[in-house]
């Protein structure tokens, strides 16, 4: 908000680009901040010309960075998926390339594949109506005092009655449970086929 700051053209104070000077309205061996680039003023408050034109200098070199950066990293990328695909993860944990040279005696040097971290039981399939509404339908059994004692714990008994009186939140929790029926009767589809 105070002020943009000095601009860089290849990692230094804007060149002299005229005869000795960096614009040709500036005296010659100009030194100061203004003619070299620093820029005084604020986005808020609006850039003088020079200031507007040395920061667009700045800006310009930030972009083809950019341009440049992009096409040499990804053909560097290219390169190393080249060189890698031919290694593979062998049967005894170690990674190999195709000419059997070991690269790492363990995969990812713990031998943890992530793929195996988690395993997420889905019992949903499983549930028949009534077990199915008494572990998902809090519409339902919000009365009981079973699902009171749920709610109380998860979100304390303030917000709990506030749960219980939310007839809004009452439709869309059976919403739900109309959707969680229609999930079910889906997935037991497809596993059958």
């Amino acid at each position: 908000m105070a002020c943009v700051g000095q601009q860089n053209v290849d990692g230094k104070r804007i060149p002299f680009g005229f005869n000795r000077r960096s614009l040709p309205h500036f005296a010659k061996d100009d030194y100061g901040p203004e003619s070299k680039g620093f820029v005084a003023s604020s986005y808020l408050t609006g850039l003088t010309p020079t200031e507007f034109y040395f920061h667009a200098m700045g800006g310009r070199e930030g972009l083809i960075d950019t341009a440049v950066k992009t096409a040499d990293t990804g053909y560097i990328s290219r390169r190393l998926m080249k060189a890698l695909e031919d290694v593979m993860v062998k049967y005894d944990g170690t990674v190999r390339t195709s000419k059997e040279m070991i690269v790492t005696f363990l995969y990812g040097e713990d031998g943890m594949a992530g793929e195996h971290f988690e395993n997420i039981g889905l019992d949903l399939p499983g549930l028949n109506n009534e077990k199915l509404s008494e572990k998902y339908n809090l519409a339902h059994n919000i009365e009981s005092e079973r699902s009171q004692k749920k709610l109380d714990e998860a979100m304390g008994p303030k917000r709990a009655k506030l749960v219980v009186q939310d007839r809004e939140l009452q439709t869309l929790l059976k919403e739900e449970m109309v959707m969680l029926k229609s999930d079910r009767d889906y997935l037991r589809d497809s596993l059958l086929k």
